[in-house]
């Protein structure tokens, strides 16, 4: 199959308000990257890719746009400013603005940044910096309040264990939650109307536990599990399942993981890896998945894997639809 794609000129690379010319690929797709974000816009449908790392302390700050109808895959990059280079930022598609939300994440000096965006399917708005510094933490819009609600993260000196919400401007609500962790996978669950939470880092390891967000408190509703702790896991709901998915991630042996799991009411079912001969997407971390409402997919693109000491970035395009992965372009 091939991927085709239209190349923009380069974006400009916004250090928060923005400046600087960001690198971009040479290639007709975002090329290898890992903590990037990746959302599906259900009104136009199509995939917004943004920032993440080609390698380690490399952040980007372009913007890519995808179209993937059967097996076929379009790339486009779009050509206009938009936030500053950066990686792990949190996002979610905001359906009664329309746009998909971002915030915060790590900048191309390794700063944590605090600012929010929008895009509208044709350009970046800033929205303006807050009190709430994150990077590696999640967020998810919560339909029963149009809100938008995050979790947790690295604020540049330590691992927080705050939860926020936005509605307009961000509010840190005054709440007890999970304990402090980054890197976790985060989905919400239309069926029970609650925000899953699974897995994460802190300073002194992983965990393995499930919480879950009902718009007013947080529950734990599962583990620890023996050996199942992960971290850099990424987490989307799938209708089809009736459950949240969670994939890939990291260990704690440091071991990227090619698992497909599926979390329900605190129970966490592996689906199983794909067998000998089976196509599918091999370990990996510091990915996202996202769903594509229109096909009844999810879709993930890239991560992280290792090779010996050496940090590799994947720039492989994947979707799963239900019972198996399928590869949507040649990407290596």
């Amino acid at each position: 199959m091939r991927t085709t794609g239209v190349f923009g000129l380069a974006l400009l690379a916004l250090a928060s308000a923005g400046c600087g010319p960001a690198p971009v690929p040479e290639e007709p797709h975002p090329g290898p990257r890992w903590g990037h974000a990746f959302v599906y816009d259900p009104l136009r449908d199509n995939v917004v890719l943004f920032g993440g790392a080609p390698r380690r302390g490399e952040y980007r700050g372009d913007t890519w746009i995808l179209s993937a109808t059967g097996g076929e895959a379009r790339w486009r990059l779009h050509d206009g400013p938009g936030p500053g280079a950066r990686g792990f930022a949190a996002t979610a598609f905001h359906p009664e603005r329309g746009t998909v939300m971002l915030h915060g994440g790590r900048g191309a000096d390794g700063s944590t940044l605090t600012d929010t965006w929008e895009w509208d399917g044709a350009s970046w708005r800033s929205l303006g910096a807050s009190e709430y510094r994150a990077d590696h933490h999640r967020m998810v819009h919560l339909p029963e309040s149009g809100s938008l609600v995050a979790f947790g993260g690295w604020d540049g000196d330590g691992v927080l264990g705050s939860t926020w919400s936005w509605d307009g401007v961000w509010t840190q609500v005054d709440i007890d939650g999970p304990p402090p962790r980054s890197a976790f996978g985060l989905a919400y669950d239309p069926g029970r109307r609650r925000a899953v939470l699974h897995g994460g880092l802190w300073i002194n390891g992983q965990y393995a536990d499930v919480w879950e967000w009902d718009g007013v408190a947080w529950r734990q509703v599962g583990g620890p599990y023996d050996n199942s702790s992960v971290d850099h896991n990424s987490m989307s709901y799938f209708p089809a399942a009736g459950r949240v998915l969670s994939f890939g991630g990291k260990n704690y042996r440091y071991q990227p993981l090619a698992r497909l799991s599926a979390i329900r009411e605190g129970r966490v079912q592996s689906l199983g890896a794909a067998g000998e001969g089976v196509e599918a997407p091999t370990p990996r971390h510091s990915t996202d998945l996202t769903y594509d409402s229109r096909r009844g997919r999810l879709l993930l693109y890239g991560g992280k894997y290792y090779r010996l000491d050496e940090q590799l970035a994947l720039a492989d395009l994947w979707a799963w639809d239900g019972e198996s992965w399928s590869r949507l372009d040649p990407a290596d």
